[in-house]
């Protein structure tokens, strides 16, 4: 394949309000019949106590949240209009263009400690995201492999920053056409944070409850597969 994508383009829209949600460090849903709903005036009331922001700040901080979710909006409203097999890259340099506008009107808002405090702020939104997306998918695990609820806490935050990790990647070259040499630095990158991963995991787990694991994702990608 030539470009790192996600060929569905549902799986595409909800990873992009994934990266809203970590891009604004407040609260951001995604649904289906509305696309990305975020609303501007609660996320600067958050900020403003959190980061003491003036008055002008916060109005300046209001319009280029109000900017960068109509570019979303108009993006995804494109996207959705799209066929499957329609080139994705568009979209997710749209996204990606707008993502970088956004960050760059922060740059002019905020003064630099409050950069620095807010960069701190949506780096702590991101890992609760993904605490919160691990502890959902050990929960679907759990009956299969059956460890301890004590267990689960230890693996939590090591599923965590192994998504973290997954998703910096993919969204790094998603839309891009790569060179072979990208591709190796890419798929070794991978492996390096799954082996650390699995290490990490088989620490934890019994033998048993290992072997159970193995097996289980086996058999997960043995149905991925015949989709």
């Amino acid at each position: 394949m030539s470009n790192l994508s996600i060929k569905n383009p549902v799986l595409m829209i909800i990873q992009v309000a994934l990266f809203l949600f970590m891009m604004l460090g407040s609260a951001v849903s995604y649904g289906a019949d509305q696309g990305i709903a975020a609303n501007p005036d609660e996320i600067v009331a958050k900020l403003k106590g959190k980061l003491n922001l003036s008055d002008q700040q916060s109005k300046e901080l209001k319009a280029a949240l109000t900017d960068l979710s109509n570019q979303l909006d108009a993006l995804i409203a494109k996207r959705e209009a799209a066929t499957e097999q329609e080139d994705p890259k568009e979209f997710i340099d749209g996204v990606k263009q707008a993502q970088a506008d956004y960050q760059n009107k922060l740059k002019t808002i905020f003064t630099a400690s409050q950069l620095q405090s807010y960069n701190e702020l949506r780096e702590k939104v991101i890992m609760e995201a993904m605490d919160n997306l691990a502890t959902i998918r050990l929960l679907d695990i759990q009956p299969h492999v059956k460890f301890s609820d004590a267990q689960m806490k230890k693996m939590v935050p090591v599923m965590a920053e192994t998504m973290r990790s997954f998703i910096k990647i993919a969204w790094k070259y998603a839309g891009q056409r790569l060179r072979f040499f990208e591709k190796i630095r890419i798929a070794k990158d991978l492996k390096e944070i799954q082996s650390k991963a699995q290490n990490q995991i088989q620490a934890i787990l019994t033998p048993d409850q290992y072997k159970a694991w193995e097996a289980y994702k086996k058999q997960m990608q043995s149905k991925e597969k015949s989709k």
